[in-house]
Order: C-alpha cells, then sequence, then structure tokens
C-alpha cells in the first residue's frame, strides 16, 4: 500500500521561521454548517445501479434488447449495427463502435466510405485498437474522424479516455459518401479525405504500436460501406441470431425474439428444440456474474411452452462447468412463475446463468432474476456506503427527464413492474426504484432527497408518499437540470406552471416536504432567474445548481457563482427563505486532482453560512471500466467480485467523520492553500480542514486564539499525485494516513496536493464562558463535558461528572 499524507511535527526554528502562520480564532463564530452537507448522488447512468447496486445479477431480465444480428469477424459495442445492402449502420442517438477482430495489425492502411446520417455525428474510423467494451471511451485506440455538426477533421487517443489531438476544418458534404483513408506506421499516421492529404502525426507520448480496426459514430447515427484494410476488400456479413442482445445461444435451437406473447414488456424469448438448448447469460456488458461456493443465489423466471419441463443453472463462461442445476417441471401452455434456487460449489466470478430445455418442443422465457441474500442491495456495495459515512444521498439526474421514467411503474412487486426506455440506457429497469432507493438510503443514516418528471401526476406521486410515509421524505425535487439547453422564457413559465401543480398537491396533505427547483441556473440572466424566483418563492425551499469541479480553480468559481446567487435571492426578497442545493458536482474524472477539487469545494459550502444546505457530488458509483457518456467520476468502483473507493470516496469520508457545526475565523495569507476550521457547541473541539494546492510541501504554523490549551491532536491526511486513483489490484493506493501528533508543537509539513484533517481536542475542565447575565436565557444551551447538549437545566447551573457547567 502507498504511504501518503505523512505529517511531520517539528519544532526547528529554522521550519518555523518558513512556515506561513495559520490564525484560527475558536471564540469567533462566522458561519454555521449544514450536517448534510456530506452526500452523494446516485442514478443509472454508467449502471450504477441495475447492474450495480441493484442485487439483481440478470442483466437483461425482461429480453427487451433488440435481437442483434453477429457481423462474421466483428465484435459489436454500445449500440446494435446492421447490414443492408452491404452498408454498414448504427442507429443512434448515443454511440457506438464495431471492432474487426480476425485482424491485428501495426503497420498498414485502410480506408472506408462514410455517411453522417444524424444531425451532429462524429464518425470514422477507430486504429490499434485494443480492450474494447461498452461504452463510449472504452477502449484503446486513436480515432480519425469526420465531424457533422462542426465540418471539421477530428483526430484524437483514447486510453479508457478521450485526448483531443487535432480537429480543424475540412470542406465536405456530411450527407454524401466521403472516402477516409487511414496509412499507418504503429504511432505514425498519414490521413486522406476524399483523395486529398489533410493530416500526418506521430505519437510521441505513449504510443499505441498496434491492435484491430474499427468503425465509430459518437453523438448520431452513421453509415459505413466499402471498407478496405491493406487494399483487400473487408465484408459485411450479418449472421441472424434471434437472441436478446444481453443472452447469447446455447445448443442447436432455432431462436425468436418474440414481441407477440410477452409476459411483462414487450419481447419474450422464444426457443425450439430438444434438452439442452437455451439461453445465456453473463449480467452486466457480459463481464460474470460472481458466485461463492455455498452461497445460495435465488429468484426466479416466468416459462411457458410445450417441452414439459426446463432447467436453470449456473455454470461457467464456457459452459464446461457446472456448479449447480434446479430442474423446473410442469411447464405449460400459460405463464407461470418459477421459484429459483441454486447454490454454486463452486467460486467463479464470471459465472454465467443459464435456460435449458429439458424436452423437444418449444419455450418461452420472460423476466428471469437472480440475487444474493442481500436483494435488492448488492452487499460489498452497501458495506462501502456505509463506511463512507453519508448524511444526504441524491436520487436523481438526467434519468428522470426520461418521458417514461413515472412512480406509478415503480410500486408493487420488482418482477411485474414494466421495463422502460431510460435517458441513459434504451432498455432500463423498474426493478430498483423510488421505493428501494428511499429505504436505501435510511438503511446507510443517509437523509433521502428523490427527483420526479416534471410531466409526472402529482397524484401518482402522492400515492407514492404515502407509501413512503414510514420514512419521513424531507425533500422532493421537481425534475432535474430543467431548460438546460434554452433560456426561453416560455420553458421557464412550463417548468414554473409544473413545479406548482406538485406543491399545490402535495404541500396540504406533506406540509413539512421541501421542494426543490431544478430550473436551471442562469446567474447571468438575471430577468429570467428573477421570474423564476418570484414564482416559486415561498413555496421551493432549495434551488439546486450543479456546478463544474474537477479542479480547485472551478471549484473557487463556484464559491463566487453561489455568493452571486444569494446577493440575488436577497435582492428580490431580502427576508427570503430561499436557500441552494448543489445536488451535483460534476466532472469528468475520479482521481486525486477530483479529490482536492472536492476538499475546496467543501471548504466552499462552509463559507456560505448555511447558504448551501445539501452538497453531493455525482456520482456515487461505477463499474469498473464501465464509462458510457464521459463521466468517469464515480466515488465508489466495483466489478463482479469486489468493491472499493476512489480519492474522492475519502474526502467525503474524512470530512464527514470530523463535522462540527461552527465554522470559526482563520487566517492564512498564502494562495497555496484553502482552509476552514469548526468547532463543536462545547468548544473544546477544533477541527482544521487544510487543502494544499501547491505542488510541494510546505509548512504551517498554527496559531492558536480562545481555544485553551491542547491536549490531543489527531491528524488525517489523504495525499497523492494529481493522477493518482486506485485500480482492482491496488485498490488501496491512494487512501487516508492517519497519526497522532505532539499536542505541544505548532509546526505542520503539510504534504503537496494533500487534503489534512487536523482534530484538535482542549482540556477546557476549568472554563467558563458566555455565561448570561441572569443565568436565565430563553434561548440558554447545557453540555455537558464532551459535548453533548443537556436538556432542562435547573437555575442555569448543571453539575456533570463532579464539574460545574453554566449554560450559555
Amino acid at each position: 500500500m502507498k504511504k501518503t499524507g505523512i505529517l511531520l511535527f517539528a519544532l526547528s526554528l529554522t521550519m518555523v521561521s518558513e512556515a506561513q502562520t495559520l490564525t484560527v480564532n475558536a471564540q469567533n463564530e462566522v458561519a454555521r454548517v449544514s450536517p448534510l452537507i456530506y452526500g452523494s448522488g446516485a442514478e443509472d447512468v454508467n449502471h450504477e445501479i441495475y447492474g450495480g447496486l441493484y442485487d439483481q445479477r440478470i442483466f437483461g431480465e425482461s429480453f427487451e434488447e433488440d435481437a442483434v444480428s453477429q457481423m462474421e469477424g466483428w465484435r459489436q459495442y454500445d449500440n446494435a449495427w446492421s447490414v443492408t445492402d452491404d452498408v454498414l449502420q448504427v442507429i443512434t442517438d448515443g454511440h457506438g463502435k464495431i471492432v474487426y477482430e480476425d485482424m491485428t495489425l501495426g503497420k498498414g492502411s485502410c480506408e472506408v466510405e462514410v455517411r453522417l446520417d444524424g444531425q451532429r455525428p462524429i464518425a470514422g474510423f477507430i486504429v490499434d485498437v485494443s480492450d474494447a467494451g461498452n461504452g463510449a471511451d472504452r477502449f484503446n485506440g486513436y480515432e480519425v474522424a469526420l465531424d457533422c455538426d462542426d465540418r471539421t477533421f477530428v483526430f484524437g487517443k483514447h486510453q479508457q479516455n478521450w485526448q483531443a489531438i487535432a480537429n480543424f476544418g475540412v470542406s465536405f458534404d456530411p450527407k454524401a459518401w466521403n472516402k477516409l483513408r487511414v496509412d499507418f506506421d504503429g504511432a505514425h499516421f498519414v490521413v486522406s479525405l476524399n483523395g486529398t492529404q489533410i493530416y500526418t502525426y506521430d505519437d510521441p507520448n505513449d504510443p499505441l504500436m498496434q491492435g484491430h480496426i474499427g468503425l465509430r459514430s459518437f453523438d448520431g447515427s452513421a453509415s459505413f460501406r466499402n471498407l478496405r484494410i491493406n487494399n483487400e476488400p473487408i465484408a459485411f456479413k450479418a449472421l441472424a441470431t434471434g437472441v436478446s442482445s444481453m443472452w447469447t445461444p446455447v445448443g442447436d435451437g432455432q431462436y425468436e425474439h418474440d414481441a407477440t406473447t410477452a409476459f411483462n414488456g414487450t419481447y419474450s424469448q422464444k426457443i425450439v428444440g430438444g434438452s439442452g438448448v437455451g439461453v445465456a447469460n453473463m449480467g452486466l456488458n457480459r463481464w460474470g456474474i460472481g458466485l461463492t461456493a455455498g452461497k445460495e443465489m435465488t429468484g426466479c423466471v416466468y416459462l411457458k411452452g410445450t417441452c414439459g419441463k426446463a432447467y436453470v443453472a449456473l455454470q461457467s463462461a464456457d459452459g464446461s462447468k457446472e456448479y449447480a442445476r434446479q430442474e423446473l417441471t410442469s411447464v405449460g401452455n400459460d405463464w407461470q412463475r418459477f421459484a429459483i434456487s441454486l447454490t454454486p460449489n463452486t467460486t467463479d466470478a464470471k459465472a454465467r446463468f443459464v435456460i435449458l430445455m429439458g424436452g423437444e418442443g418449444t419455450l418461452w422465457a420472460d423476466q428471469a432474476m437472480l440475487y444474493t441474500d442481500s436483494y435488492p442491495y448488492r452487499q460489498d456495495i452497501t458495506d462501502a456506503f456505509i463506511a463512507q459515512g453519508l448524511t444526504f444521498l441524491r436520487y436523481g439526474g438526467c434519468m428522470v427527464n426520461a418521458k417514461d421514467f413515472m412512480v406509478k411503474d415503480q410500486m408493487g412487486p420488482a418482477e411485474l413492474r414494466p421495463p422502460y426506455e431510460g435517458w441513459w440506457y434504451k432498455n432500463s429497469s423498474n426493478g430498483f426504484g423510488i421505493i428501494e432507493f428511499v429505504k436505501f438510503a435510511r438503511m446507510i443514516n443517509a437523509e433521502p432527497c428523490f427527483g420526479v418528471n416534471i410531466e409526472d401526476s402529482p397524484t401518482d406521486v402522492l400515492a407514492l408518499l404515502k407509501e413512503l410515509e414510514p420514512y419521513n421524505i424531507r425533500y422532493l425535487e421537481i425534475g432535474n437540470e430543467e431548460n438546460i439547453g434554452t433560456d426561453a422564457r416560455s420553458a421557464y413559465e412550463h417548468y414554473v406552471s409544473r413545479f406548482l401543480a406538485f406543491y399545490e398537491a402535495i404541500h396540504p396533505v406533506y406540509p413539512d416536504i421541501q421542494f426543490i427547483s431544478a430550473a436551471w441556473w442562469r446567474g447571468d440572466n438575471a430577468s429570467l432567474m428573477e421570474y423564476t424566483f418570484k414564482a416559486l418563492d415561498g413555496k421551493c425551499a432549495l434551488w439546486d445548481y450543479h456546478p463544474w469541479t474537477e479542479t480547485f480553480g472551478q471549484a473557487r468559481d463556484a464559491e463566487k457563482e453561489v455568493a452571486k446567487m444569494q446577493q440575488m435571492f436577497l435582492g428580490w426578497n431580502p427576508n427570503t427563505t430561499m436557500r441552494c442545493a448543489i445536488l451535483e458536482e460534476n466532472g469528468n474524472i475520479h482521481n486525486h486532482q477530483r479529490a482536492i477539487a472536492h476538499a475546496v469545494m467543501l471548504n466552499v459550502v462552509r463559507r456560505t453560512n448555511g447558504f448551501v444546505v445539501l452538497d453531493s457530488p455525482a456520482n456515487a458509483l461505477q463499474p469498473y471500466m464501465q464509462n458510457d457518456n464521459g463521466w468517469d467520476q464515480g466515488q465508489i468502483f466495483f466489478n463482479t467480485e469486489k468493491t472499493w473507493g476512489q480519492p474522492p470516496y475519502y474526502v467525503q469520508q474524512m470530512a464527514s467523520r470530523h463535522h462540527q457545526p461552527i465554522v470559526v475565523e482563520t487566517s492564512l495569507q498564502s494562495s497555496s492553500y484553502d482552509v476552514t476550521a469548526t468547532r463543536n457547541e462545547a468548544g473544546d473541539t477544533l477541527v482544521i480542514h487544510l487543502v494544499n494546492l501547491s505542488s510541494r510541501t510546505r509548512n504551517v504554523t498554527l496559531d492558536l486564539q480562545g481555544f485553551g490549551k491542547v491536549k490531543a491532536i489527531h491528524a488525517t491526511t489523504l495525499a497523492g499525485a494529481m493522477n493518482d486513483r486506485n485500480l482492482p489490484d491496488a485498490p488501496e493506493f491512494i487512501v487516508p494516513q492517519e497519526e497522532d501528533l505532539d499536542p505541544t508543537s505548532t509546526t505542520i509539513s503539510s504534504t503537496a496536493y494533500s487534503y489534512m484533517v487536523l482534530q484538535l481536542v482542549a482540556d477546557n475542565s476549568d472554563r467558563v464562558e458566555n455565561v448570561t447575565a441572569d443565568g436565565a436565557s430563553d434561548q440558554a444551551q447545557v453540555f455537558d463535558l464532551q459535548g453533548r447538549r443537556v436538556e432542562n437545566p435547573h437555575n442555569g447551573v448543571f453539575i456533570a461528572n463532579n464539574k460545574k457547567m453554566i449554560y450559555r
């Protein structure tokens, strides 16, 4: 394990003389901070829920995914590709790639004719491709493409991310066929468009020297024809399977993706054949289903047919080994629910689940579900959430903007809830919905907040809230990032009308619920913001603001915007109670740089004196090697067998564990640091949040005022290089380091790019402070020596642990 954040306390006069002085006045209260700023945002993006937290191991349980034709010699990702009259096409408003795996090249040429069918796709070759998977940036390779929207040539590099190298204007008609050619020798490239050379490049930085050839379209549909590799034509030959694309055929049968007789949703899987014929599922992205020897897995499947009986089994990925089998008898002409109980005799992180016919005939399958005893929450992910110490959890984001994200479909038994077309994933599951989210948040001791589609029915949301009454819902967001793409007044007027419809229906029944506005904040459009504010003032408790916080500079920019928001609110109504909620701190990274930026953002929030009530970075979770959209920003990472935290996870954990409610005055004249200090009500515990923003270790001298004699100091530090992150084979490469320090020392050495939390405890046993004149103030509060509030003190004096306490 990498050792980071070593603290050095010294009395050396040389070090002290070189150190910056951090002055902390523990008696000067400057702000209050909400305990709900240690949050996280969860939504089904990058399959953090469906395929992640939702402990339902079958991905594609309702067989809704299209029956994709397999391309001979090719492997396709992200979206379905099809061939018509020798033209290969991907139809999507997202992205898709297809890789020719029959050939690996380090030198050669490839050319293809490409047509950009959508409004704004970027489409062309990917070269030197390796380690490909589902996800926009899930591969290594070079991209050579045309941008339809900007009429530019695009060249870049992917190493499970996107690194732009060139982008310049070229002349072409995106709706015509354009011949794109690449000659390459390792990482040396010569690119031609329609017979004219337009670009050359040699990669000097970690070059990719060989791999497969592929085709890719990003942000829209595209078509390809007349592909040649090394001047030899490569055919596009489709092999129909008839099997829903998250499943694979087993045995020599006939298959049909049947839209005529589904139990739930639109499709079921039809299988014709004999004993041993069926279909297999390997979970999310076919990464495998993790099995533990002796640990029972249960679930259900709906079947009908003429084969009389069927089997379900757990097997190795290739089917050569079987770990558990269960016979399902009396399969008949009507849909029946069959309970599943399978206990594998082997541990295997990459197993598969199969449904097999037990005799000659026809079998239909639908709604196949498999889970562990922690259902509906995956246990190791749950444990990681608990260890993080979140105080707030949001369920929302663009997923609630999908037109079919309706609360009525998220109620009732999971297997009977209809699948729907989601925002991030076309074939989404309602098996995990708002009810499951709220229960989960309460289970991990976090305050839940969820969003609803603005076009949903207020009556249906009321019915949901009725079911959630035992969970004491306090926060409800109406929509998500509404009107992010437009500042049209009519769009904001529509949002206001929908917000008020929910408020007027729900508030009389649940007056304690605080409503959150998701109208996109535009600080540069004061008139539009004033209209929205005045329409919602008195009804809306919080206005959701989503800053970009990849760097500490962006976090400081967000501080200016929040201050501007508060100033505008008070200018429109000096008595307003409307505050700010930051329900998404966004970015494209999850490394130590993002952790340092979030540490600064937490200091920003502390300095707002309670104006920011809720704060939750996005996103809570991310499957390892899964990045569908550029938001490569998960805090908890997982694969089929384990879970681990990224650096931003630990920043949130450190901050939450050391929460104190009172922000006190600090002074540190250095742009190399960002700092806040907080204390408890009793005044005997002081916490300093010190962020070193520089690339070198620096010294700080502590000047403590109004705190008393320090009897103990505990330090927790997260430090590392800005690009550091944790990987499956080194899940604790960068984690917090803890030390007990000499309480008589005054000099701290803060490591480069570090977040340090110092907890100081004072010996205040003989101290009496802030005594009221008559000892009988209505606002007086008494605290014992551990900082615990004492109720109903008698005559302003309380004896605790044989110490006289005077309330204040």
